[in-house]
């Protein structure tokens, strides 16, 4: 069974790849460096365990397909992030994510209606013979003829790796793949390949697993179809742009927010926020977040940040703990200007409680009150 989720998750990757290589044949009017970083691995993305909220692990891309998939099931732009308002452009905001929930209900709408028209089947196909596909080179598909391909005729669509919609033209059967390799046109089975011979050993070790229990082989002819999904979704990122991509992964905007960046990997916080305040001591000694935490805890009166005592391990401990909630639960983040510090990534939770890096998440710059009236009059005191 073909989950629309994981077709939305796989033609998003698509298409930016696709932008990437200059393959696309459509201006999503974002950058390569910007694409390339929603594809970027973290290798440590399982130092904090996944979730809905807080800053979004890596590869970005995930989380921004889990939210448009949620939008267009839930109809309302990000519903995984609950919102913290800090700013006086509430009204300025909602106009915006009313916009683009518009333009995701839409096009989304159509883009799950054209994969629905194929959930009687997905297949899947490696390079370089995907790409042949896309680019019209292979027209006929060769397959073991296994039972799930019974119903297979002409006027059916198909859909390849999640991405790439086909119409089935014709479903032509033969006694083995060395029948079909000689009755076809052997260029449209596997481009490239001169002789039926080594067209022979590709096919059979594509598809070993399938041929004890094939009754012979089908060649099913396909055509690409004009309304494929990947186009409904780069025409939705497109208009999106960098503010409601951002958005989606729960960026928000405040006048000094810069507007085509992404958030740091998780493990990149972490990494700066572990490092030794003094590397030359001895022994234990304090990290960069204990110690700007030593600096920072009583200004709650509440005791947001709890006991700070115990030896330099207890310490440790304490603010490592504190970090990894932060990051877990914030629902405001923020790529933004902020003086003397030039440009930071900045996390909040509900409570208003945070933190602040630089913006690539290789120096922390210390935690941070919830906003209040003459915050640095009173010194963030509360």
């Amino acid at each position: 069974m073909i989950k629309v989720e994981d077709c939305v998750q796989e033609l998003l990757k698509f298409v930016l790849q696709s932008s990437i290589n200059g393959t696309l044949d459509f201006d999503l009017g974002l950058s390569s460096t910007f694409c390339a970083g929603l594809l970027k691995h973290d290798p440590s993305s399982n130092l904090l365990p996944d979730s809905t909220a807080g800053v979004p692990p890596y590869p970005l891309y995930k989380r921004l397909s889990s939210a448009l998939w949620e939008s267009i099931c839930y109809g309302s732009f990000c519903p995984m992030y609950k919102r913290m308002l800090m700013t006086n452009g509430e009204s300025s905001l909602k106009q915006k994510e009313e916009k683009w929930l518009k333009l995701i209900m839409d096009k989304g709408s159509e883009m799950v209606e054209q994969i629905l028209e194929t959930l009687i089947l997905e297949l899947h196909v490696d390079e370089p013979f995907f790409t042949q596909l896309k680019d019209g080179q292979k027209s006929i598909e060769g397959k073991y003829a296994l039972a799930k391909y019974n119903r297979l005729e002409p006027g059916m669509l198909i859909i390849f790796n999640k991405c790439l919609l086909f119409e089935i033209s014709d479903v032509r059967r033969y006694a083995s793949i060395y029948d079909m390799l000689e009755s076809e046109n052997l260029r449209s089975i596997i481009p490239g390949v001169e002789s039926i011979d080594e067209g022979l050993q590709i096919l059979k070790f594509l598809n070993e697993e399938e041929e004890e229990i094939a009754d012979g082989v089908l060649a099913i002819c396909i055509s690409s179809v004009p309304l494929q999904p990947y186009i409904s979704l780069a025409a939705i990122i497109s208009e999106l742009s960098y503010e409601g991509l951002q958005g989606l992964l729960g960026l928000t905007h405040t006048a000094g927010t810069v507007p085509d960046v992404l958030p740091p990997p998780r493990s990149a916080l972490l990494s700066s926020f572990i490092l030794p305040y003094k590397p030359e001591g001895k022994g234990i000694k304090l990290t960069h977040g204990a110690k700007a935490l030593a600096k920072h805890h009583h200004r709650s009166s509440s005791k947001y940040w709890g006991t700070f005592h115990g030896n330099d391990s207890d310490k440790n401990r304490l603010a490592m703990n504190t970090i990894v909630h932060l990051i877990a639960h914030c629902c405001w983040l923020n790529i933004h200007m902020v003086a003397p510090h030039g440009i930071v990534f900045e996390i909040r939770i509900a409570e208003g409680y945070g933190a602040r890096w630089s913006n690539d998440g290789n120096k922390f710059i210390g935690f941070l009150e919830p906003y209040m009236e003459d915050g640095h009059w009173k010194k963030w005191k509360h």
